[in-house]
């Protein structure tokens, strides 16, 4: 999609920090500058396990602790 958008074939949504600096270098236009997706969160997904590796609990855990932060408002 982003690369449809860059090329003038149509609009695109996307979160703010991924065209951040399309926008300010004049690359992308932002179209509708008032109006945005309602809030959905963050949603981890992945199958049943007995076994999670660490990894993925890690992973999950800084999501959830990042969403605890933007929800609050602090933003880091």
């Amino acid at each position: 999609v982003h690369a449809c958008v860059h090329a003038g074939i149509g609009l695109g949504i996307f979160p703010d920090y991924s065209v951040a600096d399309d926008i300010a270098k004049g690359r992308l236009v932002q179209v509708f500058a008032n109006w945005t997706l309602p809030a959905g969160g963050i949603h981890a997904v992945f199958p049943p396990a007995r076994f999670r590796p660490a990894k993925v609990r890690a992973f999950v855990d800084i999501l959830a602790a990042a969403e605890k932060r933007r929800s609050r408002g602090s933003g880091s």
